[in-house]
C-alpha cells in the first residue's frame, strides 16, 4: 500500500479545471563499481548577479548533450549554474542572484533550456542565457518586481517567451500569464485566476507545458503539501524541478487546456516519454499511464523517479525503503539493477540518453552529484553541486 496520506486528497482533486477548461522487484546484478573521475574544472571567476559564464572547453569538443545543475543555496541571495556533460565535465558555470523575498510564497523555477541554450532569471525580471561555450548576455526582461514573482519557458528555437507572474501584493494572490516574442513583441496575456496557480516550465509540440499547484492550493509554503513530504525551505521544489504536482498542456494562445500529465506526483524531469510520478509508474504526453505492472517498485517507497527518454527505465531511490541509498533502475515487470551511486528518495536523476543519467541534489550534505554510464558500468563524480534543473537541448518533442 503506497504511504503518504496526502495523494489521496491530491490526486482526488488534480484533474479539476485547468487554465482555459470550464513479480516482486530482484537486483539483476549486483552495484557496479564507482570510478573516479572528478573534472578538474577551474571556477567562475564572476560573482552573483554578474552574469557572465566561464567556459571550460573549446567549441569543437562541446558535448551533444548537457545537464543543467542549479544550486538554490550556493551563496545568500545567489544561485549557481553549471552545464554538465555525461562524460561528467562540466563545461561552463555562472551565477545570478535569487529573487526578490517574499514571506511564505513558493518557489518558483529559476531556468528554462531551448535547443540551444539555457536561460536563467538573474533577480526579478532578467532573463539572461548561458550556452555550452561559456558565452552569456541578457535575452529579454519580464515583468517580475519585489512583489511579484516570476516564472518562464523559452520555445527551443529562441523565438518565443511564456511568462507566469504571482503578485503577492493583493490578496489573493493573483496569476497572469502572457506570451510574447523574445524582446518583448506580440504581447498577449492568455490567462488569468486569482484560485487556480500555474506557471510555464516548458514547449511540448508547440503547445505550452504549464506546472499545476493542485486544486483548491494557494502558492504559500506553510499552506501547500506536496508529495515529498519534506520540509520546503530545504527542499523548494518537491520531488521535480517545477514546482508543481502535475502539468497541463495548454494552447499558447487560447490557453484551452489538451492534456493533463500525471494525475498528481510527478517527479523528475519531464523527458520525451514524459514523466514519473512518486507513487509509481509513468504517464506518457497523450496523458495516458505507463504501467510498470510491479507490486513492488520506487512507489512502494514514494521516491523520485524520473523516466529516461524512451520510456522503458525508471530510475529512482532505493533498493529498500529509506530515505537515501543506492540508486536503482526499475524496469517494467519488476526487474532492477541496482547503481554504485548514492542519491536521496526526495532528489531525482536526469537523462542525458537512454544509457547516462546524472544524479543531483537540493543540498551538498546530501551527495555530490554524479554521471553515471549504464552500459559500461562507470560512475564518476562532478565538481559541481545542485539539483538537476532541466536538460540542455530540451529535447521534448517526439
Amino acid at each position: 500500500m503506497r504511504r503518504l496520506a496526502v495523494l489521496v486528497l491530491l490526486v482526488a482533486g488534480a484533474c479539476s479545471s485547468p487554465p482555459g477548461a470550464s513479480p516482486s522487484s530482484t537486483p539483476s546484478r549486483q552495484p557496479v563499481a564507482a570510478t573516479q573521475g572528478v573534472a578538474n574544472t577551474p571556477r567562475p571567476t564572476g560573482v552573483a548577479g554578474a552574469g557572465g559564464g566561464s567556459a571550460q572547453a573549446s567549441p569543437g569538443t562541446l558535448p551533444k548533450s548537457l545537464a543543467v545543475l542549479v544550486d538554490l543555496f550556493a551563496a545568500k541571495g545567489g544561485y549557481a549554474i553549471a552545464l554538465v556533460g555525461a562524460d561528467g565535465s562540466v563545461v561552463a558555470r555562472t551565477s545570478a542572484q535569487t529573487r526578490s523575498a517574499i514571506a511564505d510564497a513558493v518557489e518558483l523555477p529559476y531556468v528554462s533550456s531551448s535547443n540551444s541554450r539555457v536561460y536563467y532569471m538573474d533577480g526579478d525580471h532578467d532573463i539572461r542565457y548561458l550556452k555550452a561555450d561559456g558565452s552569456s548576455g541578457l535575452a529579454t526582461t519580464v515583468s517580475g518586481s519585489a512583489t511579484v514573482h516570476a516564472a518562464f519557458a523559452v520555445t527551443p528555437d529562441d523565438a518565443r517567451i511564456a511568462v507566469g507572474l504571482l503578485d503577492y501584493s493583493v490578496s489573493p494572490v493573483k496569476l497572469t500569464i502572457y506570451v510574447e516574442d523574445i524582446g518583448g513583441a506580440h504581447h498577449a496575456v492568455i490567462f488569468t485566476s486569482t484560485d487556480k496557480y500555474v506557471w510555464p516550465v516548458a514547449w511540448h509540440s508547440g503547445h505550452l507545458v504549464v506546472a499545476y499547484l493542485g486544486p483548491g492550493a494557494v502558492p504559500f509554503k506553510s499552506k501547500f503539501v506536496n508529495y515529498s513530504g519534506r520540509d520546503l525551505a530545504q527542499y523548494p521544489y518537491g520531488p521535480n524541478p517545477y514546482g508543481g504536482i502535475n502539468f497541463h498542456v495548454i494552447n499558447p494562445v487560447t490557453a484551452q487546456r489538451e492534456v493533463i500529465i500525471s494525475g498528481g506526483g510527478a517527479s523528475g524531469l519531464l523527458t520525451k516519454a514524459g514523466t514519473a510520478v512518486v507513487q509509481g509508474d509513468g504517464v506518457d504526453w497523450n496523458g495516458q499511464p505507463i504501467f510498470w505492472n510491479s507490486p513492488t517498485d520506487y512507489g512502494s517507497f514514494s521516491a523520485s523517479g524520473s523516466l529516461s527518454p524512451d520510456g522503458r527505465i525508471i530510475a529512482a531511490c532505493c533498493p529498500q525503503p529509506g530515505t537515501a541509498g543506492h540508486l536503482v533502475l526499475w524496469y517494467p515487470g519488476g526487474t532492477t539493477t541496482i547503481l554504485a551511486v548514492n542519491v536521496t528518495s526526495v532528489d531525482w536523476a536526469g537523462w542525458f540518453d537512454s544509457s547516462h543519467l546524472i544524479t543531483g541534489f537540493y543540498q551538498r550534505a546530501d551527495g555530490t552529484p554524479s554521471v553515471v554510464d549504464i552500459s559500461s558500468d562507470s560512475v564518476t563524480v562532478v565538481d559541481a553541486h545542485g539539483i538537476v534543473a532541466a536538460m540542455l537541448p530540451a529535447n521534448l518533442d517526439s
